[in-house]
């Protein structure tokens, strides 16, 4: 177990330094045409969507800008989505051509803390009444949806001052926190969500998707390796928003978390949280081009609801129309690149000084290179935050 800790820990560190420069080895891209999904929080779907006119005015946006599934919530941050709305919005959203799926985010799971209003975000996952509610979660999600995908927040960093987690590490013989909170976690994926959700819905299928902080993951409970292959399926997020400093972690960690994880990362994950309009397109593009066979939308709520909903720890989706709106103008374009990267082999790609990053193909028996401004003026003949695909 050490050895191996060590290995994930050592992949970890030189993911940050070896991936951010480009590939070096040629990888085949995906087979199956893109798929375009959407997901929609527990705040759109008890308010814009709980209604035939609100589904209407959704249903007609997503078809027009390429949407093909969706991504229904049944609870977050305390709010829940009941068994009835969720059954309705679902065969709604059928009935229109949609694959419609499931998502948790398992957040404030806790009692709140003497003298608190509320639980605190993230869960402390030593504790039993939590772990039971998440389980009753995933039965209930899994008696109405087949796919259930879990928003990024499984991770744990209760330590010395969580008298619980500190006696239960010490019971179970454990020194290290990060092995204490991966063993804990691996626990509750298989024993308070796979196990009992498959009991209630044997053809449900669950999705583990990881934040875009990777190197938090040992510390945090996540070990990818692991954790997808019990899942059988893992996503990833692609939101480098504006304070990353490597915009192409969007584009290398789709491939370096499939790599990790043995070809069974699906999909990535962005959103309009804290990032110019320009950042969430620059996602966008980068999501498609590290080899994503879909690109997540998160979500509805956040460019085009008139309640954004709750966002944890001061996030905020700062310019969320203008940011629809450039989705709007370059859908045609994302949808044209992700056909020229079904079918590719994708090979090396790089950053340059002047923000203009470089991407080599081979397709047909061709090599084309793609260019992606990264800038909001022009660069090198593209326009902003323009992309330009070109036979070699």
């Amino acid at each position: 177990m050490i050895n191996k800790v060590k290995i994930f820990l050592a992949v970890i560190l030189m993911a940050g330094s070896a991936m951010a420069q480009g590939m070096n080895d040629w990888a085949q891209g995906p087979q199956t045409p893109h798929v375009f999904s959407m997901s929609c929080k527990v705040t759109a779907v008890n308010g814009d969507l709980a209604t035939p006119e609100g589904r209407a005015k959704a249903v007609e946006w997503w078809k027009r800008y390429g949407f093909t599934k969706l991504w229904i919530e049944s609870y977050r941050h305390g709010e829940y989505v009941s068994t009835d709305r969720l059954i309705e919005v679902r065969d709604a959203f059928r009935a229109e051509g949609f694959e419609v799926c499931g998502m948790i985010t398992p957040t404030m799971l806790n009692d709140p803390a003497p003298g608190k209003k509320e639980p605190q975000m993230k869960v402390c996952w030593s504790d039993p009444k939590a772990r039971e509610r998440l389980k009753n979660e995933a039965i209930r999600a899994a008696k109405i949806f087949d796919t259930i995908i879990l928003d990024d927040f499984l991770f744990s960093s209760c330590g010395d001052g969580c008298p619980r987690c500190r006696e239960d590490k010490a019971r179970r013989g454990i020194q290290d926190w990060g092995e204490y909170r991966r063993t804990l976690l691996y626990e509750v994926c298989e024993r308070d969500i796979l196990a009992p959700a498959k009991e209630a819905n044997p053809n449900v299928h669950f999705i583990i998707k990881y934040p875009c902080w990777y190197r938090g993951y040992a510390e945090r409970g996540y070990d990818p390796a692991r954790q997808a292959d019990l899942f059988g399926e893992c996503w990833i997020g692609t939101e480098t928003r504006d304070a990353n400093p490597n915009p192409l972690q969007a584009c290398w960690i789709m491939a370096w978390m499939d790599g990790l994880t043995g070809g069974k990362c699906g999909g990535g994950w962005y959103d309009a949280l804290d990032c110019t309009p320009e950042k969430f397109i620059e996602q966008a593009y980068y999501t498609i081009l590290g080899g994503a066979r879909e690109s997540f939308v998160h979500c509805y709520d956040y460019l085009l609801s008139d309640d954004p909903g709750r966002t944890p720890f001061g996030e905020k989706a700062r310019s969320p129309r203008i940011c629809a709106e450039m989705f709007e103008r370059e859908a045609a374009n994302l949808r044209k690149l992700a056909d020229f990267v079904q079918g590719a082999q994708r090979g090396p790609f790089s950053m340059g000084a002047n923000g203009v990053s470089t991407h080599e193909f081979r397709k047909d028996g061709k090599h084309y290179t793609v260019r992606v401004n990264t800038k909001s003026v022009p660069v090198d003949g593209l326009p902003p935050h323009g992309v330009e695909v070109k036979e070699e």
